[in-house]
């Protein structure tokens, strides 16, 4: 079996690169997304927990997708929100929009509604330590690691952002690696040899770590930038 080889002159590079736009950078690319303005429009429609719990049933759900991230959250942001339960609104829109892989995502959102509980308990506690949130999503799932558990963390971050809260984003969560991150961690060149989501995880990590950007600010310009100037 072929062991992970980091090309470290194209990391070291890219590091470089990453550190020299400076953090305000990506913070004004964050407030430019298109899925943070539909984070906006979900707050009209929510109190602060109900908010807090449909960002991250939506984002653990968000895969298979049949249409963009930016869509999808817009759609969400048009969709009709019962207050009291966001999980029953997550669901409805999972069926209304017959979206793909159906009874695995509903799966997945009863399973984070068995444990409201824990979200209840520490909600406050994730805007202070979003590291937590990881953690306690990794443990919900029963799993090392999922895009979609970074990904939650992501968008809990992106609606701190619409509460005027700016965050620390800590070291621990890693990029959440979908097709596009895989697309660009090959068209750099990152890594010698097959790219698989072990050894791509390890290079970001190895370039936050060298660059100071944490990998959900990473995400961000990947998802903003990088991505459109290179396909």
């Amino acid at each position: 079996m072929e062991k992970c080889k980091i090309d470290n002159e194209n990391a070291n590079l890219i590091s470089y690169f990453f550190k020299s736009l400076g953090p305000d950078y990506y913070y004004e690319l964050e407030l430019k997304d298109p899925q943070l303005e539909a984070l906006k429009k979900i707050r009209l429609k929510c109190d602060e927990k109900c908010f807090y719990k449909f960002i991250i049933a939506a984002s653990v759900v968000a895969y298979r997708l049949k249409t963009s991230g930016e869509i999808y959250w817009k759609a969400l942001s048009e969709f009709e929100i019962k207050p009291s339960d966001p999980y029953r609104s997550i669901e409805e829109f999972i069926l209304k929009n017959r979206e793909l892989a159906r009874n695995a995502k509903l799966k997945r959102l009863y399973l984070l509604k068995n444990r409201d509980d824990v979200l209840s308990l520490y909600l406050e506690n994730y805007k202070k330590d979003l590291g937590k949130l990881y953690e306690d999503l990794l443990k919900i799932y029963g799993t090392p690691y999922q895009k979609t558990i970074s990904f939650a963390c992501k968008m809990f971050h992106y609606g701190l952002i619409t509460e005027g809260i700016h965050a620390m984003v800590p070291d621990q969560i890693p990029i959440p690696l979908d097709n596009r991150v895989l697309k660009v961690t090959k068209s750099l060149k990152l890594i010698k040899g097959q790219t698989k989501v072990n050894c791509a995880l390890k290079a970001w990590r190895e370039i936050s770590k060298k660059s100071g950007i944490d990998q959900l600010h990473i995400d961000v310009f990947i998802w903003r930038k990088l991505y459109f100037a290179l396909y």
